[in-house]
């Protein structure tokens, strides 16, 4: 089984991995480890910020690359951002199907910047397919403090055309996207989708060979199941109803939420920067993430506080007031209701 594997954590290997576990999410990855397992997607990787020695710490978690005997790669990241890390590569050519999880993206891929993931779109889980037909520089911003869940798929076109697109339920449509540089869609991933990506990232104790059996099969799975969704009818290039111009004009208001979390902006503020009334910002925003400027905003601050729980072991009262809560019953009561569970029991023990 010709599958080349980096999985990256106490040591960087060539053949299968360990079963995810408590110990394993506490490896630490080096911007070395990330240039060794880049090289099966692209060439020229480089840490723009921040200043680190090779081997310092950047991830901490799982990040795994694999080039696949079908001519696919497949990048599963469970990991967390230890710094406001910069990086960048000459991405191939071909098509990247992305399922995030958790978290979020920031990238930049030739002149068009793409924010994805959970955290990016209002707690929205989402798949986004995108094209290259010619390399071009991909650029990865990433937040300390970030935990990032994501499995991709990689195609070369020649794996495309000799695989069959015809044999893919709406293949004119996925045609049509996959012909430009740089198309994009997005999509909402099926159960089915979303099972294969958590097998991915939580894989059963394997030996090698079953492990790149495992790692194939449920690639070409993956990348079978998406390329079908975006065939039908339309994927979600625009389900808001916004025209293109709207859609900019509410992901820099998206971007200006986001630098500004830390503060208590008025809705009047927004409006202004934005450059237009409250009404028409809460009406197209709405339109575009599917809720209201501040519910995004507090979500947001909850999702934050949620990883200073997880990665930082801080008590309740201390993400509350991180969150912007006065009062830990209050917080408590908003976490539970977002995510399920009471904040207690998201905090790491230290």
């Amino acid at each position: 089984m010709a599958t080349d594997s980096s999985q990256i954590g106490p040591r960087v290997t060539t053949r299968g991995t360990a079963a995810l576990d408590a110990a394993e999410r506490a490896h630490l990855v080096s911007p070395d480890d990330i240039a060794r397992a880049s090289r099966m997607c692209g060439s020229h990787f480089a840490v723009i910020t921040p200043d680190l020695p090779g081997e310092g710490a950047v991830l901490r978690g799982r990040y795994q690359m694999a080039r696949l005997r079908s001519g696919l790669t497949l990048h599963a990241t469970d990991a967390c951002d230890m710094h406001d890390l910069t990086t960048q590569l000459v991405h191939k050519e071909g098509v990247t199907i992305s399922l995030f999880l958790d978290g979020m993206a920031d990238v930049t891929l030739g002149e068009r910047r793409f924010l994805l993931g959970p955290a990016a779109s209002g707690g929205k889980i989402e798949g986004v397919v995108i094209a290259r037909g010619e390399p071009d520089l991909f650029r990865r911003r990433g937040r300390q403090g970030m935990h990032v869940r994501k499995v991709n798929v990689s195609l070369p076109f020649d794996w495309l055309d000799g695989e069959g697109l015809e044999a893919v339920a709406g293949h004119g449509t996925v045609r049509s996207l996959l012909s430009d540089h740089l198309s994009s869609a997005r999509f909402t991933p099926s159960a089915r989708l979303l099972a294969l990506a958590e097998q991915v990232l939580r894989p059963q104790s394997y030996g090698p060979l079953l492990h790149a059996l495992h790692l194939e099969s449920r690639a070409l799975e993956i990348a079978a199941e998406a390329l079908s969704l975006i065939g039908q009818d339309s994927p979600d290039r625009d389900t808001s109803g916004l025209r293109p111009r709207e859609q900019r004009r509410m992901w820099e208001v998206h971007d200006f939420l986001e630098a500004r979390l830390d503060g208590d902006l008025t809705l009047e503020e927004v409006a202004r920067a934005a450059g237009m009334s409250a009404n028409a910002l809460q009406r197209l925003f709405r339109a575009a993430f599917g809720m209201t400027v501040f519910e995004y905003v507090r979500r947001r601050k909850l999702e934050r506080a949620r990883e200073a729980l997880q990665e930082e072991g801080l008590t309740v009262s201390e993400a509350a007031y991180r969150a912007g809560y006065t009062s830990s019953a209050n917080f408590a009561t908003a976490f539970r209701r977002t995510f399920g569970v009471p904040p207690k029991q998201m905090r790491r023990r230290t």
